[in-house]
């Protein structure tokens, strides 16, 4: 499954039932748990890669040299 897949799957859910909803997003989290040991790490790591997409955050170089590697 590709992401565009899965996130035009993800945008017909508000048109389910709630209980439907409610259902999909106790799933979800479930999934995330067993896939994911540390949800807001995976946050973390999505953030830092976007910022190095867009060339933000601090290079590698420094921060070898902040830990003396």
């Amino acid at each position: 499954m590709e992401t565009k897949d899965l996130k035009k799957f993800l945008e017909r859910v508000p048109t389910w039932p709630k209980r439907a909803q409610e259902e999909a997003l106790q799933t979800l989290q479930i999934i995330e748990e067993d896939f994911v040991p540390d949800a807001a790490l995976a946050g973390d790591l999505a953030r830092a890669d976007d910022e190095i997409r867009r060339g933000e955050g601090t290079p590698q170089e420094e921060v070898f040299e902040r830990f003396g590697l």
